[in-house]
């Protein structure tokens, strides 16, 4: 696990408590090693770190969806001169991207294609 992600999901389990990762953290003997609480009583299990993955994974697949959406916004722009079948394609690839979050995979997200 990258330690953005590691770190992200600490602050969710314990906000407000103080804590370093000293080095890579791929399975619980390494978690175990190299994430020290300045209080250790205050520190996650391995599966309440494993369990926030999905929800840190979201959040990142949320912030990859809004700059999709951000830079095809102009596609809405009602002075843009798309014929009306080009304009329902970025309207459905724009609705695709607002729907991204039904899949029940973070890890797997199926992309739309936007138009040409």
């Amino acid at each position: 696990m990258d330690t953005t992600t590691l770190s992200n999901i600490l602050w969710m389990l314990a906000p407000g408590h103080g804590f370093s990762i000293r080095g890579s953290v791929e399975n619980e003997a390494a978690f175990n090693q190299n994430v020290v609480y300045e209080d250790t009583t205050k520190k996650p299990s391995w599966a309440q770190v494993q369990g926030g993955e999905d929800a840190e994974q979201w959040v990142q697949i949320r912030g990859l969806r809004s700059s999709k959406l951000l830079i095809c916004d102009w596609t809405v722009l009602t002075d843009v001169p798309f014929s009306t079948e080009k304009r329902d394609e970025w309207e459905t690839y724009r609705q695709e991207l607002r729907d991204i979050t039904d899949q029940p995979d973070p890890f797997n997200i199926n992309w739309p294609t936007p138009p040409e």
